[in-house]
């Protein structure tokens, strides 16, 4: 893996409780691979909470081998808001509020082979049992396969290379001892915050 790459605003319902404006196409971004994390099932995650507001952003995740998706999962875009929102008032780039140890959280993948109607299935975070974001793939403003397109003509890729797809409405932070469950068809994962 080279890289993760972000869709930002890629479900107009987030953009709205964000209160931003929805640009023509999502904003896209960076994250390296040394933020990324795959917790083992019902292991504990530490992150830098002595940082600000940590966010939570539930993203189906797609794994790429020659510009095509091999594997496909779920996973948790990790963002400083106060940061975020402090970087964008002043008209600074945002990667300190993107790229912190963690912020990359991914469960285990799976072909599309194992979960053929991935499509179709609603993908879901939980905390401490109560159902914070929940959607469809389909309700991205980007088809899945526009999605590489789009990508494609700003980036090269990598085989590898990881994309977060967009999250949809119900953010909101995270904070020590919150029970992570994260759930889509075949997919379930669950961690505890540290």
């Amino acid at each position: 893996m080279d890289k993760i790459i972000c869709l930002g605003k890629n479900y107009a319902a987030h953009a709205k409780e964000l209160k931003e404006e929805l640009p023509e196409k999502p904003v896209l971004f960076l994250k390296p691979p040394s933020v990324l994390i795959e917790p083992k099932h019902q292991s504990t995650l530490k992150l830098p909470w002595e940082r600000g507001s940590i966010h939570h952003e539930l993203e189906v995740v797609f794994k790429l081998y020659k510009k095509n998706i091999i594997a496909i999962g779920i996973g948790l875009d990790l963002t400083l808001r106060d940061l975020q929102k402090e970087l964008k008032d002043k008209g600074h780039p945002w990667e300190k509020a993107k790229v912190f140890k963690n912020s990359a959280i991914l469960a285990p993948l799976k072909t599309q082979k194992d979960f053929p109607n991935w499509k179709e299935e609603t993908f879901s975070l939980f905390i401490n049992n109560e159902c914070k974001q929940s959607a469809k793939i389909t309700d991205a403003i980007l088809e899945v396969n526009e999605t590489i397109h789009y990508i494609d003509q700003f980036f090269p890729l990598s085989d590898g290379d990881l994309v977060f797809t967009g999250t949809p409405p119900g953010v909101g932070p995270l904070k020590p001892g919150d029970h992570i469950k994260m759930q889509w068809g075949p997919i379930h994962h669950e961690f505890t915050l540290q």
